[in-house]
């Protein structure tokens, strides 16, 4: 029960993140803390600013976690908000496994 009300917080953190002009590029379970009360978003290393730009690519470097990865930034192609959504949308999956 505790697991599964975190769904709701994750994605608004993640919503408050992107409506800040900041992309996470590295969201991943290792990277979201859960408190009692509260959760966190950690290891900011990877995110960028894209008040200025809505899409980018990575050309080398750190990328993140493969296994996290967007198809578009596995394949070096140009991406935006939706490869953090994608990254979020894989935590689910996990999360769900673990309610099972």
């Amino acid at each position: 029960r505790y697991l599964a009300s975190k769904f709701g917080c994750l994605a608004k953190a993640i919503e408050y993140l992107h409506s800040q002009k900041i992309r996470h590029k590295d969201l991943k379970p290792s990277n979201v803390l859960l408190g009692r009360d509260n959760l966190w978003l950690t290891d900011f290393g990877s995110s960028t600013d894209f008040s200025m730009l809505s899409m980018s690519a990575t050309e080398n470097g750190e990328r993140g976690t493969p296994k996290y990865f967007a198809p578009e930034v596995a394949l070096y192609e140009r991406n935006g908000r939706s490869a953090d959504m994608f990254s979020l949308g894989c935590i689910f999956l996990e999360m769900l496994e673990l309610l099972r």
